[in-house]
C-alpha cells in the first residue's frame, strides 16, 4: 500500500507542474470530474467516486479500498465582439485554443470510520487572447490566469446516516496581463479551509453540503511600459458553497440537484504596485455574488455501464459598468451528456458539455473612461468541453 501512495504522489506532483489554464464562469472551473460533468456537475449529494473530494469530501467515506482517478477537460471556447463606436460594423475574434485542466484524486479507506482523501485540481483560470490590432487593445489583449489547489482531507461516518469532512486547500496561481505598451506577469500561493456534510436522509434520498472558504493570494512579478521593474498585487478568491440532493428513484435511475452560491464580491478590485506604473493603480472590479442551478441523471443500463445527462443555468459576476475584454463574461446555459464503464477494478468516465453563453450588448463600460469607447458593442460566446476521467482501485 504505501508503494502506491508514494506512485500517487509522485504522479500528482509530476501532473501539477503541467496544469493548464482554462476558461469558466467569472474565472471559476467547477469541471473537475467527468463522471460528475455528465450531469452537468450536480454531484454533491451523490459524491460517491474519488472525485467527491472535490465536490463532497463527506461523501469518501462510501469508498471501500484505495482509490486513484485522474483526467483532464479539453476545453474549447471561441469569443467574438461586434464593434459599435471603433471600426463600426466589424468584429474582433479572440484567438482559439483548446486548453487541458487536470484533475487527479486519491482515497483510502483507513477504518470502518474514517477515510483520506487528496485532490489536485486547477479550479479557477482564465485565457484570453485577443489581437494587438483589436479596437479594445488599450484595455486588454492577451490574459492568463492558472491556479493549481492542492486538497488534502480527513472525512469521518459519525453514524449509519452522517459523515462529515475538512481539509485544507493551498492554492498557486501564474498570472500574465497584457494590453499595448504594457506587460504584468507574476505568481503567489495562499492557503485556504473547506468542510463538507453528506445526510442520507432517507434510503432514497442523500444530502450534501460543501464550503470552501476565500483565499487570498499575495502576487509577486514585473510590469513591463518600456523599462521593467517588480511588481506587487494580490487576489481574494470567493467563498463557495454547494448544497445538493441526489434522489434514487429506482436501483437504475438517480436524479440530482445542486445549487451554488460563490461570492465573487471578494473580487471587488485589482491594485498593482510598480513604479514603472507611476506607483499604486487601482483597477476596479466590484463583481456580484452569483447562483449556479445544477440538474443531473444516472441510468444504469447494465453492470458496467451507467448514461448520464445534465443542464446547468450559471449567472455571471461581471457588472456592465465594469465589463472588460478579460473576462468577457455573461449568464449562461448548459447542456451535458456522459457515460461510465467499470470492469473488474478499472473505471473509465467520459462526457461532453456545451456552453451557451448569452449575448451580451456592452454600452457604458467604465473600463473605456469617460464617454462611449471601444468597449462597446456586442459580444457572443460558446464553449465546447470534453472530459475523461479514469480510476483505479487497488
Amino acid at each position: 500500500m504505501k508503494k502506491y501512495g508514494l506512485l500517487f504522489l509522485t504522479a500528482a506532483l509530476c501532473i501539477t507542474l503541467f496544469a493548464s489554464q482554462s476558461f469558466a464562469s467569472g474565472f471559476r472551473l467547477p469541471e473537475s470530474s467527468a463522471s460528475a460533468m455528465g450531469m452537468a456537475s450536480a454531484f454533491v449529494g451523490q459524491a460517491d467516486d474519488p472525485t467527491a473530494v472535490w465536490y463532497n469530501p463527506a461523501g469518501i467515506t462510501q469508498l471501500d479500498g484505495t482509490w486513484v482517478a485522474g483526467g483532464t477537460v479539453a476545453i474549447y471556447p471561441t469569443l467574438t465582439h461586434e464593434n459599435t463606436v471603433v471600426n463600426p460594423g466589424t468584429t474582433d475574434v479572440s484567438n482559439r485554443t483548446v486548453h487541458l485542466p487536470i484533475h487527479l484524486f486519491g482515497t483510502q479507506k483507513m477504518s470502518d470510520n474514517m477515510s483520506l482523501g487528496i485532490g489536485i485540481t486547477n479550479p479557477f483560470g482564465l485565457s484570453t487572447d485577443w489581437a494587438s490590432t483589436s479596437s479594445t487593445n488599450a484595455v486588454a489583449t492577451y490574459t492568463t490566469l492558472v491556479t493549481t489547489n492542492v486538497n488534502p482531507n480527513i472525512a469521518y461516518q459519525l453514524s449509519d446516516n452522517l459523515s462529515l469532512a475538512v481539509g485544507l486547500d493551498y492554492l498557486t496561481i501564474r498570472a500574465t496581463l497584457e494590453r499595448t505598451g504594457v506587460r504584468i506577469s507574476g505568481d503567489g500561493d495562499g492557503w485556504g479551509l473547506n468542510a463538507a456534510a453528506l445526510y442520507k436522509a432517507t434510503e432514497e434520498l442523500n444530502l450534501g453540503l460543501s464550503y470552501r472558504s476565500r483565499t487570498k493570494v499575495h502576487i509577486d512579478g514585473t510590469a513591463t511600459a518600456g523599462p521593467t521593474a517588480a511588481a506587487t498585487t494580490s487576489i481574494t478568491f470567493p467563498d463557495l458553497i454547494q448544497f445538493g440532493g441526489s434522489y434514487k428513484a429506482s436501483d437504475d435511475l438517480t436524479y440530482n440537484v445542486d445549487l451554488e452560491y460563490t461570492m465573487w464580491s471578494t473580487y471587488d478590485r485589482l491594485v498593482i504596485d510598480s513604479v514603472v506604473l507611476g506607483g499604486t493603480v487601482t483597477d476596479p472590479k466590484e463583481w456580484n455574488d452569483t447562483w449556479v442551478l445544477r440538474l443531473g441523471a444516472q441510468y444504469k443500463l447494465s453492470d458496467v455501464w451507467k448514461v448520464r445527462a445534465g443542464y446547468l443555468y450559471d449567472q455571471t459576476p461581471v457588472p456592465e459598468e465594469y465589463f472588460e475584454t478579460r473576462t468577457p463574461d455573461s449568464d449562461r446555459n448548459g447542456l451535458s451528456i456522459g457515460a461510465g464503464y467499470a470492469s473488474g477494478n478499472i473505471t473509465v468516465d467520459a462526457s461532453y458539455l456545451y456552453l451557451k453563453f448569452k449575448n451580451r450588448t456592452i454600452n457604458d463600460s467604465l473600463a473605456d473612461g469617460a464617454g462611449p469607447g471601444p468597449l462597446n458593442g456586442n459580444y457572443k460566446s460558446q464553449a465546447h468541453l470534453a472530459g475523461v476521467t479514469v480510476g483505479y482501485k487497488f
